[in-house]
């Protein structure tokens, strides 16, 4: 028990006892201990505020950004814009210290920023050290269970161990065949709506197309299991992801707030529990996950004990059978495995290919050079899907699609906290110091990239294999180090069959010349009503 928690038993068992010596009743006792609960709050919270953020913090002599009101910080900009834009603008305007870290306020929390790659690459690469928040992986546990996306430690380096060679390349290639069907069927799809307008062209919204489009990938490579939500929108499937992830869209700014800013500034044990519709819609979507999950792993496990003869079609045909082939026995750990792989691949994928569609739209230069590299590549094919090694020959496909990885990773930023007591140059970064990483802000950092960062520009990949970063820790849109995402080439190898059939059939233009959706506020960088005009070519 810490310090603080002592002293607030020391000052309720005071309260108590002085107000029963006074013959107090029960309903004073409690009404005297609820005052003295508040009383603690806003004197720890005006401590932390006011006094020890200033004068005290061993990393008061730390930068910040400017104008930061003196208690509510720097909450207000935070929480009112998508979380990795004043990140950005921080990292161009907070001077750069010796350590490489500056400090932002979220009213009584202070959290260090990594801004130089030297601090960054600290961070990064030490992930044992600089763990994820209790807060942090609270919320994950309670959502995905201890998957490799909450677990830290010897779990987490077990559960790498068991994953990695699961999605390795070998596995990648066995999928591409699943992959190119389920781009064919969005191409379709997307042919019909445009069909039904003139025949020839339409303004679709792209995001609800690559979401549904991106679940059906990971249904038929996870799990084996053809969810078809592209022709079927009304899958129940579908309709449980878009509970626990949905669009703030046509949502009144009290659901938004319960949606997005309420989970950023509470504890998730007690957001969990409260009777809010959004939290309802969340239980009630993952509980059908969970349940659709357990049932495909029985099957599986059941499938695999009846394979007497080791079949490898048996055993590798999806990432789940080649989990249960592994020898994991527990299915709650499973579970976690799928939820995590589900939630995460499908998710950040989904933003990802829309955030490229529009970015094809704004560059039509760029999406010539595209379609031109992908005739070459299938002139000789006669409408054959092309398989792995010819996916990844296509160079100017990889550039572009790095450059949309840059600027728009799907998850902006990263919590951190320090597991122990550390130095870092002349800083002294005390145990339990929050910590926040942003693949948003890094990904543009002038200091990082030169002073074009902010501009797509797919040139940069062509003039060098890594952008031209100076930093390897320059390019965090998958993580990196220890704790970099496994699945990145399972993503990249999906958004890149999806462009290849999408660009050969479709010329993406602006729906309006010059605008730019709306990203929406949270923890990722999903767009708002992003939308195209589509022609069929």
């Amino acid at each position: 028990m810490g310090v603080q928690s002592l002293l607030a038993l020391a000052v309720a068992i005071g309260v108590t006892s002085y107000l029963k010596l006074h013959g107090a009743s029960y309903s004073a006792i409690l009404l005297g201990l609820l005052a003295s609960t508040v009383a603690q709050l806003a004197i720890s919270l005006a401590f932390s505020s006011l006094i020890y953020r200033w004068f005290i913090s061993p990393t008061k002599s730390l930068p910040h950004p400017r104008d930061t009101p003196f208690i509510l910080g720097n909450l207000i900009p935070f929480l009112s814009e998508p979380w990795g834009f004043p990140l950005a603008r921080w990292q161009r305007t907070v001077p750069t210290t010796t350590s490489g870290f500056y400090r932002v306020f979220l009213g009584p929390f202070d959290y260090l920023i990594p801004k130089s790659s030297q601090a960054v690459t600290t961070v990064m690469t030490q992930p044992y050290l600089f763990h994820k928040p209790a807060a942090v992986r609270d919320g994950l546990v309670e959502s995905l269970g201890v998957g490799l996306v909450a677990a830290e430690g010897s779990v987490h380096k077990r559960q790498k161990k068991l994953l990695t060679p699961i999605f390795g390349m070998n596995r990648n290639r066995r999928l591409v065949p699943q992959m190119w069907a389920k781009a064919l069927i969005l191409a379709d799809k997307m042919q019909e709506l445009v069909i039904k307008f003139d025949g020839h062209s339409d303004i679709l919204f792209m995001h609800p197309l690559t979401m549904a489009a991106t679940l059906d990938v990971i249904g038929v490579t996870t799990l084996g299991v053809d969810f078809d939500s592209v022709t079927r929108p009304d899958q129940p499937i579908l309709k449980a992801y878009q509970r626990v992830f949905p669009s703030f869209e046509n949502q009144s700014a009290t659901e938004k707030f319960f949606g997005a800013t309420l989970p950023a500034i509470i504890s998730p044990h007690l957001l969990f529990k409260l009777p809010l519709k959004p939290i309802q819609e969340f239980h009630q979507g993952m509980t059908f996950l969970q349940d659709f999950c357990l049932a495909q792993i029985k099957q599986k496990k059941q499938e695999i004990e009846d394979d007497k003869n080791d079949t490898i079609d048996v055993r590798e045909k999806d990432i789940l059978s080649a989990i249960i082939a592994s020898g994991l026995e527990d299915e709650s750990e499973i579970l976690s495995h799928i939820l995590t792989i589900l939630a995460a691949g499908h998710e950040s994928t989904a933003i990802t290919l829309a955030w490229a569609i529009f970015k094809l739209a704004q560059h039509p230069i760029v999406q010539d050079k595209l379609r031109a590299e992908l005739q070459a590549a299938t002139r000789d094919m006669k409408g054959k899907e092309m398989s792995l090694d010819e996916i990844n020959s296509l160079t100017y496909l990889r550039c572009f699609l790095m450059e949309v990885f840059r600027l728009y990773p799907a998850f902006p930023a990263m919590m951190r906290e320090a597991g122990n007591g550390t130095l870092v140059g002349d800083l002294h970064i005390p145990k339990g110091k929050q910590i926040m990483v942003s693949p948003y802000a890094v990904n543009r950092s002038q200091e990082l990239w030169g002073d074009d960062a902010d501009e797509f520009r797919v040139e940069r990949w062509e003039e060098s294999y890594s952008g031209g970063a100076k930093s390897s820790q320059a390019f965090l849109t998958f993580s990196s180090g220890p704790r970099i995402c496994i699945g990145k080439d399972f993503a990249t190898l999906s958004l890149k069959v999806f462009l290849v059939v999408l660009v050969s059939r479709f010329r993406f233009e602006e729906a309006i010349p010059g605008w730019h959706p709306i990203i929406q506020k949270g923890t990722s960088l999903k767009p708002q009503g992003l939308k195209v005009k589509v022609t069929l070519l």
